[in-house]
C-alpha cells in the first residue's frame, strides 16, 4: 500500500468558473521524492494545500501512513511545508529557528534539542553558524535553515511548494544537492512541486505533470523529455515544432519527408510528429534545405525560425554556425528528438500517445 494516496481530490474555489482539481489521484511511497509538475496556476500549490490541511477538498481523500486525513488541522497530521519564501523568525538565531518547532511541540529536552540541532547544522552544512541571526543569512541559506526546521519536527511528509524559485541559478543547484543529500540521509519522504522542469529532473526519480486538474501522467523525468503523450506534455518539456504526418507503424510521413521514429509501437494514421529544438545536427551537409527566417542569438546557442517543405521549424544550433535572414541552411534532425502523439479529432493533435 502506497504512504501517500490522493484519491479523487475534487476542489472549486468560489466564483471560479471550473474546478481547480478533478478527480485528482496520486499515489507515492516511503523514503521517495516525487515532484509534481505543471503550468502556473494548473493547481500544484492548491494539492500541497489540501494534503497539508490548509485547504479542504470537496470531496476525496487525502491518507498518509494509513490514516485518514480528512478532517485533520494541520497541526494533527505531522506534515511540514516549506514555502517559496522562507518564513523565518527575524529576531532568532539559526538555532533557534532551527529547534523552534520541536521546542513548542515540547518533543525533546533542552540537551537533545542542542544535540539534533547540531546535527541538522551539520546536515545543512551550517557548520558554525548557529548563532547568526536570520538577517545576516543569503536567500539560499535561509531556505536551508527552513528545511532544517520543518526536518527537526521529524514529520511523515515534507512539502516543499517551489523552494527554490526566488534563488539564483548557482545557489538553485546547490540547494537541490543538499536536498537529495537530505532525502537520502533521513529518509524523508517529499512531495516537491516546481514549474522547472530542470529542477525536476535533478531532484527526483519520478514526476508527476498536472493537466487539467488531474494527473495526466506519472514517469521518469526523462520520459517526458523523450517520449511525451500528449500536446499540452510535450510544449510543457520543451517541445516547440508539432508537424501534421502520416504514421505506418514507426514510419512517418510529413512535409519535411519520411522518418523512421525510434520506439514507436504499432498503429496507422493521422499523427503528430514532436521535434525538439534541439534536433538539428549535420548542419551544412544534412538532407533537408530550408531558408532561414530569424536568428536569435542566446549565447552558446542561436535560435533560428527556418521555412523547410513549407514548415516553419524552431532550431537551436550552436553559435559556431552563422546564418542570416534569407540564407540557406542544410541540416539533417535526430531520430533521438523526435516523436509522434495520437492525433485528437479536429486536428488539434492533444490526445493520447500512441
Amino acid at each position: 500500500m502506497s504512504y501517500l494516496r490522493l484519491e479523487g481530490i475534487d476542489k472549486t474555489y468560489r466564483g471560479a468558473p471550473s474546478p481547480t482539481l478533478k478527480g485528482f489521484g496520486l499515489s507515492m511511497e516511503k523514503g521517495e521524492i516525487l515532484v509534481l509538475l505543471g503550468a502556473s496556476g494548473c493547481g500544484k500549490t492548491t494539492a500541497l494545500r489540501i494534503v497539508s490541511g490548509l485547504e479542504r477538498q470537496d470531496s476525496g481523500h487525502v491518507v498518509l501512513d494509513g490514516v485518514t486525513m480528512d478532517g485533520l488541522n494541520p497541526e494533527r497530521r505531522s506534515i511540514a511545508m516549506v514555502f517559496q519564501k522562507s518564513l523565518l523568525f527575524r529576531n532568532m538565531t539559526v538555532a533557534e529557528n532551527i529547534g523552534f518547532a520541536p521546542r513548542l511541540n515540547r518533543a525533546m529536552g533542552k540537551a537533545e534539542l542542542r544535540r539534533k540541532t547540531g546535527e541538522m547544522l551539520e546536515l545543512l552544512h551550517l557548520e558554525g553558524m548557529g548563532g547568526k541571526r536570520v538577517t545576516e543569512l543569503s536567500g539560499g541559506q535561509e531556505q536551508r535553515v527552513s528545511l532544517g526546521r520543518a526536518l527537526m519536527a521529524q514529520p511523515k511528509l515534507l512539502l516543499l511548494d517551489e523552494p527554490l524559485s526566488a534563488l539564483d541559478a548557482g545557489l538553485k543547484w546547490t540547494l537541490l544537492s543538499h536536498i537529495k543529500e537530505l532525502n537520502a540521509r533521513l529518509g524523508a519522504t517529499m512531495l516537491y512541486v516546481t514549474h522547472d522542469q530542470r529542477e525536476a529532473a535533478a531532484v527526483a526519480a519520478r514526476a508527476a505533470f498536472l493537466h487539467g486538474g488531474r494527473i495526466a501522467r506519472c514517469a521518469k523525468p526523462y520520459e517526458f523529455y523523450s517520449r511525451p503523450e500528449s500536446r499540452a506534455e510535450a510544449e510543457f518539456f520543451g517541445w516547440e515544432n508539432f508537424i501534421p504526418a502520416h504514421r505506418d507503424g514507426a514510419r512517418l510521413r510529413c512535409a519535411l519527408g519520411d522518418f523512421a521514429i525510434e520506439g514507436a509501437g504499432p498503429g496507422q494514421g493521422r499523427a503528430l510528429l514532436c521535434v525538439r529544438p534541439e534536433a538539428a545536427e549535420n548542419i551544412g551537409c544534412g538532407r533537408l534545405r530550408g531558408i532561414v527566417a530569424s536568428a536569435a542569438p542566446q549565447g552558446m546557442e542561436t535560435v533560428y525560425e527556418v521555412v523547410c517543405g513549407g514548415t516553419r521549424l524552431r532550431l537551436a544550433v550552436s553559435a559556431r554556425h552563422a546564418f542570416g535572414a534569407g540564407e540557406a541552411m542544410a541540416f539533417d534532425l535526430s531520430p533521438h528528438m523526435m516523436w509522434l502523439i495520437g492525433w485528437a479529432e479536429g486536428g488539434g493533435g492533444d490526445g493520447a500517445g500512441p
